[in-house]
């Protein structure tokens, strides 16, 4: 491995933290347990330009919104079966594939990984009960957009005053 002494924090990662920074605070401000969500959609969507973190929020925003929807559904239909626990674990690989489908099928496949980590996110919570899964579903899908709107807007701010950290 070699390394790269020319490399210099750029002005991308300057705002990916700050957009981490601002979710974290926001997330810690209205007690929110989680701060993962909120933190990774800035990360994940801090692009070069306005235009393209604006089309990965959107990606992003659908992919969660389709792992949700499926994750929901897998979870509610595996409640209602015996030897819950197992058969959550063996609706996984369905979910995953059913995911990949629809994505590929409303035409959005860089949509497909987030919506697949969703679905593992929401099939790998301990606990049968639906009830709060669904509110764990929303409030994730809420995080994310604040998340991606944090990345927006940190990402529309001017730095170009700012030179490279040295």
């Amino acid at each position: 491995m070699q390394l790269n002494k020319e490399y210099r924090i750029g002005l991308r990662a300057i705002k990916t933290a700050i957009a981490v920074s601002i979710c974290a605070f926001i997330s810690m401000f209205l007690k929110h347990e989680d701060i993962f969500c909120a933190c990774i959609a800035s990360v994940i969507c801090m692009e070069q330009t306005c235009e393209q973190t604006l089309d990965t929020g959107i990606n992003r925003f659908i992919g969660t919104m389709i792992g949700g929807t499926v994750g929901y559904i897998a979870l509610e239909l595996c409640c209602m079966l015996p030897y819950y626990e197992w058969i959550r674990l063996c609706a996984l690989p369905i979910c995953i594939l059913l995911v990949v489908y629809i994505c590929n099928f409303i035409n959005r496949k860089f949509a497909v990984s987030i919506g697949c980590v969703v679905v593992i996110v929401i099939l790998s919570r301990s606990g049968d009960s639906t009830g709060s899964t669904l509110t764990y579903v929303i409030q994730r899908v809420c995080d994310t957009l604040v998340g991606i709107g944090i990345a927006m807007v940190v990402n529309r701010l001017n730095f170009k005053k700012f030179k490279r950290v040295r």
